[in-house]
């Protein structure tokens, strides 16, 4: 067993469900199986460089299983704009040493990966969960968030089903995932959906349009068209062309106007991230946190907790913060859903 006295903690990026129970995870088996002092710093990497930070006993984590956002707070992109990334870390070592950490527990996206790769080629030891509802992370099949995200999803699609029949509308409903389509295809499978656009498959309006026409020619009253906000058009990615939010908003017309069907847009945005994590997020974001505490016991550090084949296993942070983890064209979920008669805009 490595020595660990002091241990620190801090939730980087966005937010997202389950990093309260990831923060009392590692506070607490910290606090048992090591033996250390929990340092909880305040709003990500923030609180680092500025040693803004508090002491987290038993106490301070109790009750905060299924609670949603973080109790540390959150922050995104660089701490101070213009700051080069080598004065950044040589700042949060400085705060680190002043602090006596013996190690840092970092709950983030592919951006805390980088950073915290840096850190770790600088000499701290450190240890990351990965926590996004993008589910866009190399090296682990699956990050805390996204099991949340996807169950609103799915609940906002099947709320927009009995109001698109009643009116006999076509509904487009807007999900996040920056440049992966994991959330569009989980709930356009789950909720369901017939149209689904994601960005690793640029679609074409016209093929959209004659999915819809097909439905209607069969007496369907309505249609469900899940767009991811990466999604983008055949035309524009051959244009190389890349813009949030640009499928949905021009669909919304486009598909009216091809189709003479009242067409309607609901955008879910920031909704996917709050509120208390589901029972899987819960569970897998504790297993996460203590399996981070096991790996620095056992002397290992340097790598992100990822979860491969049903087994959690240490991912190199040169990996783990490679660029985002897209969906594979040959991914099951996408199978399923041709199989099933769904419309991938192709």
């Amino acid at each position: 067993m490595h020595t660990i006295r002091t241990l620190g903690l801090l939730t980087a990026g966005g937010d997202c469900q389950g990093l309260n129970a990831a923060l009392r995870a590692v506070t607490l088996a910290a606090q048992r199986d090591l033996g250390a002092t929990v340092l909880g710093f305040h709003d990500g990497y923030v609180g680092l460089l500025r040693g803004d930070c508090r002491r987290l006993d038993r106490d301070d984590v109790a009750g905060i299983l299924a609670q949603g956002g973080t109790i540390l707070g959150t922050g995104r992109g660089r701490a101070e704009q213009g700051a080069a990334l080598d004065d950044l870390v040589r700042r949060s070592l400085q705060q680190a040493t002043a602090l006596g950490l013996d190690a840092l527990v970092c709950l983030g996206g592919d951006g805390t990966q980088r950073f915290a790769r840096a850190l770790a080629e600088a000499g701290l030891r450190v240890v990351t969960l990965p926590k996004t509802i993008d589910n866009d992370i190399r090296g682990t099949e699956v990050c805390f968030g996204f099991d949340s995200a996807v169950y609103i999803a799915t609940e906002a699609i099947e709320r927009l089903r009995t109001t698109a029949h009643s009116h006999s509308r076509v509904m487009l409903c807007e999900v996040m995932g920056r440049d992966a389509g994991w959330i569009a295809l989980a709930a356009g499978l789950a909720g369901p959906a017939h149209v689904v656009l994601i960005p690793e498959i640029p679609y074409r309006t016209e093929a959209v349009v004659a999915a819809l026409q097909a439905r209607a020619a069969r007496g369907r009253r309505y249609s469900i068209v899940v767009v991811a906000e990466g999604a983008r058009s055949a035309a524009d990615a051959a244009a190389g062309r890349t813009q949030k939010h640009a499928a949905a908003l021009r669909l919304v017309d486009e598909l009216q106007d091809a189709t003479g069907i009242e067409t309607r847009l609901t955008t879910l945005g920031y909704v996917l991230r709050g509120g208390a994590p589901t029972v899987g997020d819960r569970l897998l974001a504790t297993e996460l946190g203590l399996e981070a505490v096991r790996l620095l016991g056992a002397g290992v550090h340097g790598v992100m907790v990822g979860q491969q084949h049903g087994r959690l296993v240490p991912v190199p942070l040169a990996e783990a913060g490679s660029g985002a983890r897209t969906v594979p064209p040959e991914h099951r979920w996408i199978d399923a859903l041709r199989r099933l008669g769904a419309c991938l805009g192709d």
